[in-house]
């Protein structure tokens, strides 16, 4: 992981939220990424070549549709990393189930070992994944990017934590912009993710950032509550049996309003909204000022498919243990100083347990109602 530098400066007036006041260059000696046109053209046709299986897999009778890339990157911490981790997959998880194809959903992951990862989520493999579908996609084609785990902000770019060398906002932007899909929706929610917003603006893109700005440094929980709002059906506020875009946004915004609240704690996430490409991001989006249209449009699951053994008493009161106990240990974190290294390390340890027991319950019981709807949709085998 690149180095970070910290620059600590005064807030300026002229500095709000997603301002063209503070216009985003790139920065001196900052590598664009080097792709020579012949050398990009072999690479391309290479890369094309390596999953093409893959991509005609996905056409066939789908016609154009959306294409999901989860990005999980580093932690820094151990108990950080296990929560990145779980919410890129819990992510990749959802949007299988409810929203595309497998084969259209790839998930990157710092820990490339666990399951369903389609690749190590380092900036060699991001490139690759995106020039893929920049050869891929057309205007028809809807491309969605997550990107979760700790970013950081040096008071001049942004740039998102991997193995290896981190990837910038401009780089990012860059390979985003030579993708043609129409409509395109970036949520960034990691850590100093609003240094990220102007950058990646542009017509039909939608961007969310979990941060208002790049000074807003410590860990952010908008990951988990965005990722929870595309399985619960509370977050579909106009009960169309679609989360939209801006629902998720809106629903992710509360709980994480509501999480602080409860900590009594001053909130140091404040996440924004972007879909005009031109304009400031937002912490509510109204027809006064013009945000949200784009976003209200795209859908990204389709709550219609969930059967009620995926929302019954007992798999809610499972996520409800799961969210309590992730909650626990961001607490845990704040009070780490107050603790013995001891005790701090007994009661996380403990925690994770908890936390891996609570995530297996939740899996097993997914497999047994897969497992009951199989044999009550199974084939008839009655006598003739």
């Amino acid at each position: 992981m690149d180095s970070e530098k910290t620059v600590a400066v005064d807030l300026m007036p002229t500095e709000r939220m997603g301002s063209k006041a503070t216009q985003h260059r790139r920065p001196a000696g900052e590598p664009r990424i080097a792709r020579p046109a012949r050398m990009r053209a072999a690479r391309v046709l290479c890369l094309a070549l390596s999953l093409g299986a893959v991509f005609a897999m996905a056409a066939q009778g789908q016609g154009n549709g959306a294409y999901v890339v989860v990005i999980s990157g580093l932690g820094g911490e151990p108990a950080y990393g296990k929560l990145i981790d779980q919410w890129g997959k819990d992510l990749s998880a959802v949007l299988r189930k409810n929203a595309v194809s497998e084969d259209r959903v790839f998930w990157l992951a710092a820990n490339k070992e666990m399951e369903d990862v389609y690749a190590e989520s380092s900036r060699e493999e991001i490139v690759k994944l995106l020039e893929e579908l920049a050869a891929r996609l057309t205007a028809e084609d809807t491309l969605e990017l997550f990107l979760i785990g700790h970013g950081s902000y040096d008071d001049y770019d942004y740039r998102l934590n991997l193995p290896g060398p981190d990837l910038t906002a401009s780089q990012l932007s860059d390979l985003l912009g030579d993708i043609r899909a129409g409509r395109q929706v970036v949520v960034n929610m990691t850590s100093s993710s609003g240094a990220s917003l102007e950058p990646l603006q542009r017509k039909g893109r939608v961007v969310i950032t979990a941060t208002s700005a790049g000074r807003e440094r410590n860990f952010s929980v908008f990951a988990r509550y965005f990722t929870e709002a595309l399985d619960d059906p509370a977050a579909d506020t106009n009960k169309n049996r679609e989360l939209s875009v801006l629902e998720a946004f809106q629903y992710a915004s509360h709980e994480v309003a509501r999480y602080y609240k409860e900590l009594t704690r001053l909130a140091t996430e404040h996440a924004l909204l972007e879909d005009q490409g031109d304009g400031e991001g937002v912490r509510e989006a109204t027809p006064e000022n013009g945000q949200g249209l784009l976003a209200s449009s795209i859908p990204l699951v389709d709550l219609g498919g969930r059967t009620a053994a995926d929302d019954n008493p007992q798999a809610r009161a499972l996520k409800t243990k799961k969210r309590k106990i992730e909650e626990a240990i961001e607490q845990l974190k704040y009070r780490k100083a107050s603790l013995t290294s001891k005790q701090y390390f007994e009661r996380l340890e403990k925690l994770l347990i908890d936390l891996a027991e609570a995530e297996q319950s939740l899996e097993d019981l997914a497999q047994d109602n897969s497992g009951e709807n199989e044999n009550r949709n199974g084939p008839n085998l009655s006598q003739e």
